[in-house]
C-alpha cells in the first residue's frame, strides 16, 4: 500500500482547519475556534478564549493540575508544608516551588530559545529546580499563599506568552538534544505538576498527627 507523505506542516494545517470546523459546529455561542463555552469553569478541558485551539486546551489542562496542587493541600500549616519525611525527602513547600520553577525554565527554553534558566531567573529559581539539601535549608517558613503566588506568577507569564503564539508553533520547536516539540515540552510541564502533586499528597498523609 502506498504511504502518503504527510508533513508536520500538513498536519498543523489540517488540525487548524478541523478545529475551526469543530468550533463552528460544537461551539455555536462563540463561533470561533479557540473560544470555549465556559472558560470560567476549571473543570472544562478544551479550547479557551484568547488562545488558538490546541494551546487553549493545553492551558486548560495546565490550569487544572496546578489548581489541584494548591487545593489538595489548602489546610496545611507552615510546619506541615515544611515537613520532611526523612533526611533525603523534599518538603511539600519546596515541591510546590519546584513545579513553579519547572514552568519558568520551560518558558526560557521555549519562548526564548535558551538551554536553561535566563540569567535573570536563575538566582530566584535554581534552588527550587535542583531541590536537595539547599532547598531543605532555604525553602521553609512560608504559608501556602507564598507558594500559590509563585505558581500564579509563573502562570501569568505562560499565559501572556502563549497568547502570542499559535498551534503551528506548538507543534514545532524540536531541539537537537531532545527531539521534543513545544507541545511535548509543555505537556511535560503539565505532567510534572501532576507527578509531584501525588508526591506531595503522599507526604501529607504521613505527617505526624
Amino acid at each position: 500500500m502506498k504511504r502518503n507523505n504527510y508533513s508536520r506542516r500538513d498536519f498543523a494545517f489540517t488540525l487548524g482547519m478541523g478545529s475551526l470546523a469543530a468550533g463552528t459546529c460544537l461551539l455555536p455561542q462563540t463561533g470561533l475556534a479557540g473560544s470555549a463555552a465556559d472558560t470560567a469553569n476549571i473543570n472544562h478541558i478544551g479550547p479557551k478564549e484568547g488562545f488558538t485551539p490546541q494551546i487553549g486546551t493545553l492551558m486548560s489542562m495546565l490550569d487544572w493540575v496546578s489548581d489541584t496542587v494548591i487545593k489538595y493541600h489548602s489546610k496545611l500549616s507552615v510546619d506541615q508544608l515544611d515537613y520532611l519525611h526523612d533526611k533525603d525527602s523534599n518538603s511539600i513547600g519546596s515541591l510546590m516551588m519546584h513545579v513553579a520553577a519547572t514552568e519558568v525554565i520551560y518558558q526560557d527554553i521555549t519562548f526564548h530559545n535558551l538551554n536553561g534558566f535566563s540569567e535573570a531567573n536563575k538566582p530566584k529559581w535554581n534552588v527550587a529546580m535542583e531541590l536537595g539539601e539547599d532547598a531543605r535549608k532555604q525553602i521553609k517558613g512560608n504559608p501556602l499563599s507564598y507558594y500559590k503566588d509563585a505558581i500564579d506568577e509563573a502562570r501569568a507569564i505562560t499565559r501572556r506568552e502563549m497568547k502570542k503564539r499559535d498551534d503551528a508553533w506548538l507543534l514545532s520547536g524540536e531541539t537537537k538534544e531532545w527531539d521534543w516539540n513545544n507541545y511535548c515540552k509543555w505537556f511535560h510541564v503539565t505532567e510534572h505538576y501532576a507527578n509531584h502533586r501525588g508526591q506531595m499528597t503522599w507526604y501529607a498523609k504521613r505527617i505526624p498527627k
